[in-house]
């Protein structure tokens, strides 16, 4: 036997030989053979008894690390799911209470939060905001129409949509006082809700009105079960929700009105009584006995404001997904919803007052135009030598207006732009007459801004809170009015830059610069810019025609120049 074949016996055999050997020479068998052959047999079935074990166990610990992973895993889901609604509930809740608080201070971004934590709340496919606008004459739609203003991500398509009175089943969420017979052709929806406690009685007088609601919401559970539902894209399968929102607004005339002549009642009021106890402590130091004052009992007069109603719809829907909404969830939208129109007309509210309190503050009245009389004094005495110059080196009256006016022009926009942030202060004001935005829009155009800069999207009439954007950085737009070449032919202007049109618009009836002061020392700065720069370049238009006039009569019949009219697009449009 060769040395491999002994140590393939030695590798497989022997070791169990040697066991085998050893227990046959312990129990000494009769039939030695017979022995080993069923201790060799007995030996293979334990060593297949033992893997077999060892398979199942090893199966059984697969099995139960499986389970564990599967149990792990949904846990894992289960924690993340329970993470994700604590969150969605965390951003429903902050938004609800910010709304709630009456320290909050409503702004534009909010109308965005809104609609994004509707989306989470609703798990809708898509939340736009519109808000109602009642058309203008000659506009596209001339009549009422919702504009979308505010969309979440994935559908920004639809700021760009409108759509027509009639159209859809929108509009159904912003019909006031619904007949009851009318709620299924509407697709209204009646959410359910707590009865208030009935007041008791009393006698003498009727009971009180049970409280209603104006407006409800528009519910379609399959959009294409409803013929007149519009579709702003492609047909889908879904469910589609449309929140009413109407709130009071303060941003108008009546409510400024109303604001400033109670603070300046308020204001009357008590400086009588500050007079009077001035008056009285003066007498006692002079030793006059007096009658002990009896103490002035007087309800405190609360603000009121006439409002006027803003009308907007929330819309929810589930396009794409064939799903429906869950009650709850639309409840909580509802009542997010809510809670945003009585923030937003809140803050509106104390926002009117604020300005009110501002315009008749006369102590920061005096102040602002104790600054504007020195800056413009040192502003005219540094321009005072070159003007002198330029007025010498005139060589007629005409052109010596010129210079004048150019100088005025200089001087205003140097005191303005000195005093910038004063005028950013404006942006404080929520309400403007329309002479106020009628003469910023004209500075506008002046500097160079075109209708669709300052005008907002599909309207031909001004609005504040558009409009005072300009003025959130007034040194900018002061220095795009100080760029401006208002000497020499112009061409090619729009009609918003013509020099009537700006001088037009910049000068409304009865508006000086004693009116305009007295609206406020900022705005006055804004008009004396304009006027100025109105009259500086009247003033160069009637140069240059002069000068026309006079090559033209010189030449006589021999004149063969262009036409006044061709010359600069002033002289056209005047």
């Amino acid at each position: 036997m060769d040395a491999g074949a002994a140590q393939y016996l030695q590798e497989n055999v022997g070791g169990i030989l040697a066991k085998a050997l050893a227990e046959m020479a312990v129990v000494q068998p009769k039939d030695g053979v017979d022995f080993l052959s069923k201790w060799l047999m007995q030996y293979a079935e334990q060593e297949e008894a033992k893997e077999q074990k060892e398979q199942v166990e090893k199966e059984l610990t697969e099995l139960r690390s499986q389970t564990r992973a599967k149990r792990d895993e949904k846990e894992q889901s289960r924690q993340q799911k329970q993470s994700e609604t604590q969150q969605l509930e965390s951003k429903y809740s902050t938004l609800f209470e910010k709304f709630s608080s009456d320290e909050t201070m409503f702004e534009d971004k909010l109308w965005q939060e809104l609609v994004d934590v509707a989306q989470a709340t609703a798990g809708a496919s898509a939340v736009y905001l519109g808000i109602l606008e009642q058309g203008e004459e000659g506009g596209d739609p001339a009549g009422p129409y919702i504009s979308y203003e505010y969309a979440t991500k994935g559908s920004e398509w639809m700021t760009q949509q409108m759509l027509a009175e009639g159209k859809g089943v929108t509009w159904g969420a912003l019909t006031e006082n619904p007949a009851e017979e009318n709620f299924k052709d509407l697709c209204l929806w009646k959410p359910p809700s707590v009865e208030p406690v009935p007041e008791e009685p009393v006698d003498g007088e009727p009971p009180a009105e049970k409280p209603g609601t104006p407006y409800y919401p528009v519910s379609i559970d399959c959009v294409t079960d409803v013929e007149k539902v519009h579709y702003f894209d492609m047909t889908r399968l879904g469910a589609f929700l449309a929140i009413p929102m109407v709130y009071q607004s303060y941003y108008q005339s009546d409510a400024y009105t109303d604001a400033k002549t109670f603070e300046e009642e308020k204001k009357a009021e008590a400086l009588r009584r500050a007079e009077e106890a001035a008056a009285r402590a003066a007498a006692i130091a002079n030793g006059e006995v007096l009658e002990e004052a009896e103490p002035e009992v007087a309800e405190e007069k609360q603000l009121v404001m006439r409002g006027n109603d803003v009308k907007m719809v929330l819309c929810l829907d589930t396009l794409g997904t064939n799903t429906s909404f869950e009650e709850g969830n639309a409840v909580k939208v509802l009542e997010l919803a809510k809670a945003c129109c009585q923030s937003k007309s809140k803050t509106e509210f104390k926002q009117v007052d604020s300005q009110a309190l501002n315009v008749i503050d006369d102590e920061l009245r005096a102040q602002q135009n104790e600054q504007i009389t020195e800056i413009d004094g040192n502003v005219e005495q540094m321009h005072a030598e070159q003007l002198e110059l330029e007025e010498a080196d005139a060589t007629d009256e005409l052109r010596k207006e010129v210079v004048q006016k150019k100088f005025a022009f200089l001087r205003a926009l140097e005191v303005a732009k000195e005093l910038s942030s004063m005028i950013s202060g404006l942006t404080s004001w929520v309400y403007a007459t329309p002479d106020l935005m009628n003469v910023v829009a004209a500075l506008a155009h002046f500097a160079g801004y075109t209708k669709a800069d300052i005008y907002p999207r599909r309207k031909t009439t001004l609005n504040w809170q558009h409009l005072k954007q300009l003025l959130q950085n007034p040194l900018q737009l002061l220095e795009k009015v100080g760029k401006v070449e208002v000497e020499g032919p112009r061409k090619g202007l729009l009609p918003e830059h013509l020099h009537a049109y700006i001088t037009q618009l910049g000068s409304p009836a009865e508006m000086d610069a004693e009116k305009a002061k007295e609206i406020a020392p900022a705005f006055l700065m804004l008009f004396q810019v304009l006027q100025a720069g109105c009259a500086y370049r009247a003033a160069d238009l009637e140069l240059r025609k002069a000068e026309f006039n006079k090559q033209k009569e010189e030449a006589g019949e021999e004149y063969d120049g262009p036409a006044l009219e061709d010359l600069d697009d002033d002289f056209r449009a005047s």
